[in-house]
């Protein structure tokens, strides 16, 4: 009975001394470092855009093209940034990159089926300028148009600096697509 009472002590006495004393005085980021839980804890995670987006297109030429674009964001093919800021925290970056499906017709009979996408354009850039690049949109240039050609334009920007590249699509009546770089200079006044 004696050792019953002697090890109810004992019991008593390490769970009285479990009561967080030598956490008292220390800041809770202390306390999270202490546990390996705090970058978990000031890691902020955003996505561009938020949710998925889709923009349908569907145009009818005087000159007989028809085209239907559907330009949508690709919810697991990303370009990834990390930001880190003054107090630690850091913030993760998710910029999806963005396809185009096109179909192109001439005279109600199908010339083109294709897939925009970056890697249509891979001949022009450095994998480099590609890995962070992102399809802001494609358009149809109305007035470089006309009834044997059909013109198509598109962009690509990275997402850490200001660098874009502009492209062209021309196709022909029958189909086939010819890929122009345009380099757009900026005038200093």
């Amino acid at each position: 009975m004696n050792k019953l009472l002697v090890l109810f002590f004992i019991f008593i006495i390490t769970l009285a001394s479990c009561d967080g004393r030598n956490r008292k005085y220390k800041t809770n980021a202390e306390v999270l470092k202490e546990n390996k839980l705090l970058e978990s804890f000031t890691q902020e995670i955003k996505f561009v855009p938020e949710a998925y987006t889709e923009i349908k297109t569907d145009t009818i030429l005087s000159s007989g093209f028809e085209v239907k674009i559907n330009y949508h964001s690709l919810e697991r093919d990303f370009v990834l940034e990390t930001k880190k800021l003054k107090n630690d925290s850091t913030t993760r970056i998710h910029y999806k990159n963005f396809e185009a499906q096109l179909l192109v017709l001439k005279n109600n009979t199908i010339i083109n089926r294709s897939l925009i996408n970056k890697k249509f354009f891979y001949e022009f850039e450095s994998a480099e300028f590609w890995a962070n690049a992102i399809m802001q949109f494609i358009w149809i240039d109305y007035e470089a148009s006309n009834k044997n050609t059909l013109q198509l334009n598109t962009s690509f920007c990275t997402s850490n600096t200001d660098e874009c590249k502009d492209f062209t699509l021309k196709l022909n009546e029958q189909g086939d697509i010819q890929i122009e770089e345009i380099n757009i200079s900026s005038n200093t006044i």
